[in-house]
């Protein structure tokens, strides 16, 4: 029986904590809406001085009533129409989205097949000016090999013509 009676002042404790954070989250809910509440009233209070000081401003005016509006709206929970009409228009969006999503992806691969072309393009034209270089540079091989062996000759003939004088 002792058993029994310790679960239940477990439960019991268990019960008292609960409703006490529920207590203190509906206070901090309460104190939340209440200063949402107090600057939505200070916003409508300062309204008329507002409109007074941007009198000739009419930019300023709408920006004043802009916010002003913005401010009573964030503090309206939003009504089951508003969520039906906010999904139907994500929907729609959505829908409205896939058209440019395909259009880009074409794009994307436009531009990776053009990006390829000119790669192997470049690529290509590499290989051809290495091809001529080489080339050249075998010809001017060629061509100092004539004249060494041309000035080894001329050379080999001065030193006869010197050797036999």
């Amino acid at each position: 029986m002792g058993s029994a009676s310790d679960t239940a002042r477990s439960i019991a404790g268990n019960a008292r904590s609960a409703a006490g954070s529920l207590q203190e989250s509906a206070g901090q809910a309460t104190g939340t809406a209440r200063d949402a509440a107090q600057q939505g009233g200070e916003a409508v209070r300062q309204a008329p001085e507002a409109m007074r000081q941007t009198q000739g401003h009419p930019l300023a005016a709408g920006l004043i009533a802009l916010g002003t509006g913005l401010l009573a709206s964030s503090l309206l929970p939003t009504s089951p129409s508003e969520q039906q009409a906010a999904s139907g228009l994500l929907e729609r969006g959505q829908e409205a989205l896939e058209p440019v999503k395909q259009a880009a992806n074409e794009s994307a691969q436009n531009l990776k097949e053009g990006a390829r072309e000119v790669v192997k393009s470049a690529a290509e034209e590499v290989k051809d000016t290495a091809a001529e270089a080489a080339r050249a540079t075998h010809d001017e091989v060629g061509d100092q090999a004539g004249t060494v062996a041309d000035q080894a000759r001329d050379s080999a003939q001065h030193l006869t013509d010197q050797s036999r004088q």
